[in-house]
């Protein structure tokens, strides 16, 4: 399989295609997603999306209509689709086995695709690159156990989240942390990587573990650097999150 990444706004839409059939993931316009299905005569199959809201779905409507595809919905969304997914699922897109992950926190109903075959995990607005989604309804625990399910997949998974916030994250993990040595590799590729226009090159779960502050919330260095050591893993979560909130 292969991935295709647009860019529209912030928001990422992952359309993955092998042989002639594609899929998309979480379409928040439906136009990246038509030019790229003409430009490179492919057949739009089935729709993923990892959970509700606007930015994810506003798409689909219009895919459905001109490409005739499948919408397959998290369980529990308010949008309907023709199949809804909670986690343990297990479905086919574009030919592609994928694995569905119950990721709840940003929303009650978020889920994540993963699949083990193609080495990728879509992770919606659960898990950025070097960063997280807001939580919604005070759910701390209920995110930060989503994150670290995320972190136990293989350490060659490639990242393929919802939003193209990378730099903001690098610079706040790294105000957190200035002295980390990886963190400020991490910073120094990703800016001369940057393009106008262009979505970043997926991270990795090994990269992930080792850059991102809020996988790393059970570790004594980020909690001492938030003058939180000894405290539980899921309080260093809520307070760095409030912080990256207001920062």
């Amino acid at each position: 399989m292969q991935i295709e990444t647009c860019l529209h706004g912030d928001n990422l839409i992952h359309i993955g295609h092998a042989g002639s059939d594609a899929f998309v993931v979480d379409p928040g316009s439906a136009a990246p997603v038509l030019d790229w299905l003409r430009r490179e005569h492919r057949t739009l199959t089935c729709i993923l999306v990892t959970h509700g809201h606007a930015d994810h779905t506003g798409g689909c409507a219009e895919l459905r209509r001109e490409c005739g595809c499948a919408l397959v919905m998290p369980a529990g969304a308010r949008r309907k689709g023709d199949r809804a997914v909670r986690g343990g699922d297990t479905l086919e897109a574009a030919g592609v086995a994928m694995e569905v992950l119950d990721v709840p926190g940003h929303t009650d109903h978020d889920v994540a695709y993963f699949s083990r075959e193609a080495g990728v995990v879509c992770t919606g607005d659960t898990l950025f690159l070097c960063g997280c989604g807001r939580v919604s309804g005070e759910r701390w625990e209920q995110m930060w156990s989503s994150l670290c399910r995320l972190r136990d997949l293989p350490p060659e998974t490639n990242v393929l989240c919802g939003h193209d916030y990378t730099l903001e994250n690098l610079d706040f993990a790294l105000h957190l942390e200035p002295d980390h040595a990886a963190l400020r590799r991490r910073r120094a590729a990703c800016t001369a990587a940057a393009r106008p226009g262009r979505a970043p090159a997926p991270s990795t779960v090994a990269e992930e573990r080792a850059t991102n502050p809020f996988l790393r919330c059970d570790t004594p260095e980020l909690a001492a650097a938030v003058d939180m050591a000894g405290e539980p893993p899921v309080q260093v979560f809520t307070q760095i999150r409030r912080l990256k909130s207001s920062w």
